[in-house]
């Protein structure tokens, strides 16, 4: 289970101090698959952020079950971000001189599963999401669906308790972002895992429970 309590974040800009997150409590039961909705600027991507430990927060605790992440050593933070979770970012975030295969497989030497075991994963994900002739190539040769499709066999490969994905469908067309939501629903049930996916496509939302709805950083609707 993931838990937030009364957490808030704030920035600074030329405007003054900017309220990203303000006073924010939620939970999300383990296994499920949740959806952040909003419009931009509402605060989804900065509570993803703050989910995964990659942004620190102002106020209030997040507990991923059952580890206080706001509160670990940076070496215990790093551990838990390579192990456990594995992020889905709206443009992929490939790395451009690795190809396909070694992107998917860069999870897993970084925790230690090398040789044969990382092999036949790696295999088994460019089947799972059929791109297995595209093992070789570099990410510029690569469509944005396919792009997307490499990313989320990349966040699950290590296999991790939690996958956070923000706007992973925002520059597709409906069609191929079906088809990433459906290929993330898939994985992450293979393998256990809690989904959180921040959007503002409401067709998204229509499979997904719970849905969590953000206004300037603050919930405002959250549905069972």
């Amino acid at each position: 289970m993931i838990e937030l309590s009364h957490v808030k974040k704030t920035f600074q800009s030329g405007r003054g101090q900017v309220n990203a997150i303000a006073d924010v409590s939620l939970s999300v039961s383990g296994g499920c698959f949740a959806a952040i909705i909003g419009k931009s600027g509402s605060g989804k991507s900065t509570l993803l952020n703050c989910m995964g430990g990659l942004e620190s927060v102002d106020r209030g605790e997040i507990v991923c079950f059952g580890m206080p992440i706001h509160r670990l050593a940076a070496s215990a933070l790093s551990r838990f971000q390579r192990s456990r979770l594995g992020f889905v970012f709206q443009r992929g975030n490939l790395l451009s001189y690795l190809t396909v295969a070694e992107n998917i497989g860069l999870p897993l030497t970084l925790n230690g599963i090398v040789g044969q075991i990382r092999t036949k994963r790696i295999e088994a994900l460019l089947a799972d999401i059929d791109l297995q002739s595209a093992a070789k190539a570099l990410p510029h040769e690569l469509s944005g669906g396919e792009t997307q499709r490499v990313s989320v066999a990349r966040a699950i490969a290590h296999r991790p308790m939690l996958l956070l994905a923000d706007e992973p469908t925002a520059s597709l067309d409906t069609v191929t972002g079906q088809r990433i939501v459906q290929l993330m629903r898939d994985l992450g049930k293979e393998h256990g895992c809690t989904i959180i996916m921040a959007t503002h496509d409401r067709e998204i939302t229509a499979s997904a429970d719970p849905v969590i709805g953000l206004k300037d950083g603050k919930v405002v609707r959250e549905e069972k």
